[in-house]
């Protein structure tokens, strides 16, 4: 990526941020805005009323920490390339004030706020020279506090652990590798590398048998989707970028660390590689952690694929720490590398591709048994994506505040799989997807889902089995085996800024740059009265279709102009082509 387009882009935003008297930090998980003097002393608990639980419960340090720390890379990796006083002062301002806050940690461990502080305070010590010998000891002094304060709670939460595969052995090895923790700890280890702390081999040694059991972990798949596995790596990254070669190879070498650059480059939408498919608790917009990540992770070890991939990334969609370093890469070299089309197993979820451009198509259904909060009971929803956006979306979060919203997002209507007789899937269990290449453009994966609803659903056996037909449509079939027939229930979400028109049976839905997409069943003719916006949505229209009982249902979503979907005993037809589940 040229060096000149990243640094005008963190200029622009050093420029906006020095008109700015306040900080606004936005609580989106509980719809609250809050508006900081600057310079920030201190993360506040606020009182305001919060449904469901007390408001000193929530942990109002996470959101701000994510606010100063975009303000505070952005001012200073401006100020470091233009030299500019302005920038330099204000940043200067900031990083004095937060080396003064009485505490660093909200929560009773090393934690997200702990991280994000030290990362900050890290940053300015290594990576900006000009900032005068007072404030840097002012800098010291806050590292060696924090390390003292993060310590107790660092021994009693991993001072035990001898081990990678100590951590996989326990009962809930999960409970061990929760994102939290682990940023802090990363924060902690980062500031008493910074002063030379004496606990400083220790929280690196916790630190590897942490990353270490989080990639083991994988195989046992135990993640938390690309924002949360992506967020924890971005810290991951900076330590590993502190250590000296020798001690970070084996985590480069280790097989599942490219696990999380498939996550981030394969569920993207087609044209636009920041947008990740939101299947479980994932907001591209909120959370592009996992975009830093990997640009950190191409200085340590370059690779084509990801050089390709950060090329493309758009700027505003990128923070200010991960600009300062795609602006050192510079353009890929010519042996960088697309990735094509195909199908592809991606951890949690599965997908095929057209392509990468911006007129492909790529489909991804979810496929998961993590125990992992992020990860939602949705295996087997599909979203479907062209033109850089998921046309046939997810909610793709999950609101904190028990309110309708909170509802629309990981309730009975979230996603898109079938309900059953009245109910949804409360269990986490699947195989992994099976993938077909059928040749001519033509992919398959298939999913079993019978294990996923509970008993009162009455399902023998769920499966769902999903068609791309290169750039022209995707076809569903779910095929059921039910102890008794009550009926079925489909919820297909929209994009929130999708348009609809229903008419002749069929329902399309496009923005304004793109052409539609028709969905239609050869089983149930759609009418205008099943389009609503469900209580608790941001902006997503939902299809709701009931249906009477079926041994198979289809779908099919054009893309293009196609014949009639015909099916018949057990099979399909789309022009010509015969679709077979099996």
């Amino acid at each position: 990526m040229p060096t000149d387009s990243c640094e005008a882009e963190l200029h622009r935003r050093a420029i906006r941020l020095l008109a700015q008297p306040r900080l606004r930090v936005e609580y989106y998980r509980i719809r609250r805005t809050l508006s900081y003097p600057l310079p920030v002393r201190g993360f506040h608990v606020a009182g305001l009323p919060l449904r469901s639980f007390p408001s000193a419960d929530y942990p109002w340090s996470i959101w701000l920490a994510w606010a100063l720390e975009e303000r505070v890379h952005a001012l200073g990796h401006a100020a470091n390339a233009s030299r500019d006083p302005a920038m330099q002062a204000a940043v200067a301002v900031d990083l004095q004030a937060l080396a003064g806050w009485p505490s660093f940690r909200q929560l009773a461990k090393p934690d997200l706020c702990l991280g994000h502080c030290m990362r900050m305070l890290w940053t300015a010590w290594r990576s900006w020279p000009w900032l005068d010998q007072a404030l840097r000891q002012d800098i010291a002094n806050a590292f060696a506090r924090a390390v003292a304060d993060a310590l107790p709670f660092s021994d009693a939460l991993h001072g035990r652990l001898q081990s990678s595969a100590e951590v996989l052995a326990q009962r809930e090895p999960h409970a061990l590798l929760h994102n939290i923790p682990i940023i802090g700890t990363v924060g902690a280890a980062l500031a008493a590398r910074a002063i030379g702390h004496p606990a400083r081999a220790e929280l690196d040694r916790r630190l590897g048998i942490l990353f270490g059991a989080l990639l083991d972990a994988r195989r046992l798949g135990i993640h938390e989707a690309v924002a949360y596995d992506g967020y924890v790596l971005d810290f991951m990254a900076d330590w590993l970028m502190a250590l000296p070669e020798a001690e970070r190879a084996p985590f480069l070498d280790h097989p599942r660390l490219a696990d999380f650059f498939e996550q981030s480059c394969l569920l993207a939408a087609p044209g636009d590689p920041a947008a990740v498919c939101e299947i479980g608790d994932v907001e591209p917009e909120r959370m592009p952690f996992h975009l830093s990540a990997q640009a950190k992770l191409q200085t340590l070890r370059w690779d084509g694929m990801r050089a390709w991939w950060l090329a493309r990334l758009p700027l505003a969609a990128v923070r200010s720490d991960a600009l300062a370093i795609l602006g050192r890469l510079g353009d890929p070299p010519a042996v960088a590398r697309d990735p094509g089309a195909g199908g592809h197993d991606v951890h949690y979820a599965a997908v095929l591709r057209s392509g990468h451009e911006a007129d492909d198509v790529a489909v991804a259904m979810a496929a998961s048994s993590s125990p992992m909060g992020h990860i939602h009971h949705d295996n087997g929803s599909v979203v479907i994506g062209s033109g850089g956006r998921w046309l046939i979306a997810d909610p793709g979060y999950q609101q904190y505040l028990g309110t309708r919203e909170r509802d629309f997002t990981v309730g009975p209507r979230a996603h898109n799989a079938p309900l059953i007789n009245g109910h949804h899937q409360t269990i986490k269990q699947v195989e992994r997807p099976r993938l077909d290449d059928l040749g001519g453009g033509a992919r398959r994966m298939r999913l079993d889902l019978s294990a996923c609803y509970p008993a009162q659903a009455g399902a023998r056996r769920v499966e769902r089995c999903v068609w791309l037909l290169d750039r022209a449509a995707v076809v569903v079939c779910d095929r059921f085996d039910l102890e008794r027939s009550e009926g079925l229930a489909y919820h297909w979400h929209g994009h929130p800024d999708a348009g609809w028109w229903i008419g002749g049976g069929t329902a399309d839905l496009c923005c304004a740059d793109q052409p539609p997409l028709r969905l239609s069943s050869p089983q149930v003719g759609l009418d205008e009265g099943m389009l609503d916006r469900l209580p608790g949505s941001r902006g997503h229209l939902t299809l709701s279709v009931p249906l009477p009982p079926h041994t198979q249902v289809w779908w099919l979503f054009a893309c293009t102009d196609v014949g009639l979907l015909r099916c018949a005993g057990g099979l399909a037809w789309l022009d010509g082509r015969r679709l077979d589940p099996d």
